[in-house]
This record gives structure tokens, sequence and C-alpha cells, in this order.
């Protein structure tokens, strides 16, 4: 049965975008939860429930679409996106993941002695880019030098993924994209090469600063940390559903889909709201606080099914090593500064985070 909506407007400031304010890191707005809807500004059936998003995420008949009307994504080689994830996923082996790890330990250990208690600092400046540039020229087989030459070009891509509906941002991206797949990335897989690239040295620290922003908001968990390191994996689950990066992701209908009672017709699209899914409180107690003990399974924000994101694991492996270290050396921080965001309709991260840690 359709069900249309025309006046579902009141939290987004242009109707045509889909950027709920209550989506927003950091809003205290509640996340408006409901049955899938279609809208007519959109052009798109919108999915918050968590139940409905994991079930349109599961469906292989639900392929990945352009988040604006009008704008469409070649088709997919189904063949050749099977083995290009196959060998994805065969590239990031545990014993290699444990091999970068490793290589980045020394620069997180010479970074880590930047951080001092008593003074509000930067972490994302002083800490997290640097460590994930490090990590992405490990990865992607570059020297730190070319890694360092390539980081303004990844951060063109990276600011218009973060919002595609800006028109002004995307020569600079298809220039900038250009360049890096041009680049003297060595990596045996194609996969992680330019596109990793930009993940890692731009996407993770957006991640992280979502994360820790969450933990300084929950002073509480961080001292659990503190004292349990052995907890942080589990952690980091939890912060990726509490504060995941993406706010939602579009999807099409290849054939008639059925999801939960709502008939979406073949062609129309999907606005399935990720970061509202993760706080449905019929899928998580207490959903709109952190607690690092809740059980991992779950969240969204990696996606699920055929089309999950295929470098889950090196994200995971990123976010633990790099957030680990001044867990184990500061029993608690707080804010330092305000945050002010970057981004727009697609993810938001803060452009700063100042942090005064105490030992």
């Amino acid at each position: 049965m359709l069900r249309d909506r025309v006046d579902m407007h009141a939290t987004r400031e242009n109707p045509s975008i889909p950027a709920w304010r209550s989506d927003e890191q950091g809003s205290p707005e509640p996340h408006e939860l409901e049955p899938a809807y279609f809208d007519h500004a959109l052009q798109a059936w919108v999915l918050s429930r968590h139940r409905d998003i994991l079930a349109a995420l599961r469906d292989e008949r639900a392929v990945p679409a352009s988040v604006k009307s009008g704008e469409a994504i070649a088709p997919a080689n189904e063949d050749l996106r099977i083995r290009m994830r196959a060998q994805t996923l065969e590239a990031l082996s545990p014993a290699l993941l444990r091999q970068w790890r490793q290589a980045l330990q020394p620069e997180l250990d010479r970074l880590l002695q930047n951080l001092h208690a008593g003074e509000p600092m930067d972490v994302l400046a002083t800490y997290a880019r640097p460590a994930c540039l490090a990590l992405a020229a490990i990865v992607t087989g570059i020297s730190q030098k070319q890694a360092k030459t390539l980081c303004e070009h990844a951060r063109h891509v990276s600011v218009h993924a973060a919002n595609p509906y800006d028109d002004s941002l995307r020569a600079s991206s298809e220039a900038s994209q250009a360049k890096l797949h041009e680049g003297p990335f060595h990596a045996e897989c194609e996969a992680l090469r330019d596109s990793t690239f930009v993940a890692i040295s731009q996407t993770i620290p957006c991640m992280l600063g979502n994360a820790w922003y969450a933990l300084l908001r929950h002073p509480e968990q961080w001292r659990l940390l503190h004292e349990k390191p052995e907890l942080t994996e589990q952690a980091v689950e939890e912060l990726l559903r509490y504060a995941g990066l993406t706010r939602l992701i579009a999807r099409e209908a290849a054939e008639d889909l059925d999801i939960n009672g709502s008939v979406i017709r073949k062609g129309q699209r999907m606005i399935l709201r990720i970061i509202a899914g993760n706080h449905d409180p019929q899928r998580f107690a207490d959903a709109d606080s952190v607690d690092v003990m809740r059980p991992a399974a779950g969240h969204l924000a990696l996606g699920a099914g055929a089309h999950s994101c295929v470098g889950a694991s090196l994200i995971r492996m990123s976010l633990v090593t790099i957030t680990a270290p001044f867990l184990r050396k500061f029993s608690s921080a707080s804010l330092g500064r305000p945050v002010h965001w970057q981004g727009g309709a697609i993810f938001q991260s803060p452009q700063s985070l100042w942090i005064e840690f105490s030992l």
C-alpha cells in the first residue's frame, strides 16, 4: 500500500534535500521514526525504522542509487562487482590487517607524545589526521611524502561526497578524482588504491571525530574504557551505532519490493536514514545514550547484505588502533572548545575537536 506524505518538511530547510535536523550529529531533537512513506519533494521513499532499513539493505533487488532525484548511476556489471568484492575481501586478510596495524604503531607512539594533559588540543589536527594519512600511505603502497602531496586532492573528493547537493564542489572533486586515479599507488588490489586512499585519509578522521565527540558527551564511558581497554573493540561498534558518519544512503528497486507492508515499485528510489535507524528504540534500548557494554550486533553504520561496506574490517581496525592509545593514556577528557560541524546531507563531522585531557 502506498503511503505518501506531502507535508513532511518541517525539519528540512530545503524539502528537495534529504537532510533532517534530528539526524545531525549532536542534535538534541529526537529522531523521527515512522513507517516508510513516499516523499514527493524527494521523489523517493523514506525509510527510518531499523527493521525497514535492514530489510532494504538485505534485499539484493534494492541496488545502490544516487541520493539526488533524476541523477542516474550507471548499471553495475554484477559479475565484475562480485569479483572485485571477493578480491577486496581477500586483500583485507587478518594477517595483512595485523601487518598494517604494526606498521602504524611507531607513528601513533610519536603522535601520542604531542598530546598533553591540562591544555586544550585539537586532536583531529595533531593526532587523527596525521595518523590516518600515515595509514593511507601504508595500505596503498606509497611514501609518506607522496601521501602529503595527494592529501588535498583526497579532501576535495571527500567534501563533495559529504554534500553532493552543492554543485560548486563537483568540478574540483572530478579533477581531483582524475589526479588520484593516476596516482602512484602500488597496492596489488585495485580497490586498495585511490578510493581507499580517500577513505582512510579523509573519511576515517571524520568517523573518529564523531566517535570521540560522543565519548566526550558520555564521560563515564571514557573512564570505563580507560580502566578496561579490552572493551575498546566492542566500544567502537557502539560508537559506530551512536555516532556513525553516514546519515543516509539511497537504493533503487530493481523489481517490485515489499518492505514490511510498503510496496515499492520497480524504478522507485529509497532514502535510507541510517543514523535514524541506529537510534530506533524498538531495536536498541536507551538508544540515545552511549553504552560500550551494549552487545555489538545490529547497527547499520557499515551496511548489511550483498552491498555492505567491503572495507568494514579495515575501518574497524583503524578506529580501534587509533583510538585505544589515548584512552589508555588519559583517564578522562572534556571538550575544550565548542564544536563547529562540516559536511552536508550525507555525512557530518567536527571541523576540529579540542579536547582537554586528564591523566
